[in-house]
């Protein structure tokens, strides 16, 4: 039993550099704009379960880039990474399950991938979580549950603040002052729950 948790412990202090390196090499590839190349090293990559390769990869089957334009490719793509923790790609899949862009329409689907990047901190994603919830998009209409995400999505700076304010202030119009004030509540809450846990 020692023996074999020592070859595995062995084979994975060759992998991790691997790993690193066809992930380095498939990024040089794709900054000279050798997208072939950079694909057949971002799916070795993939392969052993590099999720930045996995998310990369997607990304360039969505575009077409060094690979036939593939979104049902991309999209397994980005849940593999996505079921791993990665923010970009599950906000990614937020997206193309919303729009139907390699997978049938589905806004419950969408509503559970933007909001799984919601709840890592991802502001766009945030911010869609917001509208679906406003909306009742993919999800029940919560206005309280719309105001904490939009409050959440306008916490991450002046600029992104500024891009969605007009958005926010007409929404937040049509609230009554316990909707806002309970929002607002509910991602002061948010936020002292997640630095808890930085």
């Amino acid at each position: 039993m020692k023996a074999q948790v020592a070859i595995v412990a062995l084979g994975s202090l060759f992998l991790f550099p691997c790993l690193a390196g066809d992930l380095e090499e498939g990024v040089k590839f794709y900054e000279r704009k050798d997208y072939a190349k950079a694909a057949i090293v971002f799916e070795r990559a993939a392969a052993r379960g590099s999720v930045d390769a996995q998310r990369r990869l997607g990304f360039m089957y969505y575009h077409g880039e060094g690979v036939a334009q593939d979104n049902p490719r991309a999209v397994a793509l980005f849940r593999k990474a996505a079921e791993a923790g990665d923010i970009q790609s599950a906000s990614n899949l937020g997206m193309m399950f919303e729009f139907g862009m390699g997978a049938a329409q589905d806004e419950a689907l969408a509503a559970s991938w933007y909001r799984t990047a919601a709840e890592l901190g991802d502001p766009g994603s945030q911010f869609r979580v917001s509208v679906l919830y406003y909306q009742g998009q993919g999800v029940a209409r919560d206005r309280i549950e719309a105001a904490k995400w939009w409050t959440l999505a306008m916490s991450h700076g002046h600029e992104w603040a500024e891009r969605i304010r007009p958005s926010v202030e007409s929404a937040e119009a049509k609230l009554t002052s316990d909707e806002l004030a309970e929002g607002r509540r509910r991602a002061a809450e948010w936020l002292k729950a997640h630095d808890s846990k930085k």
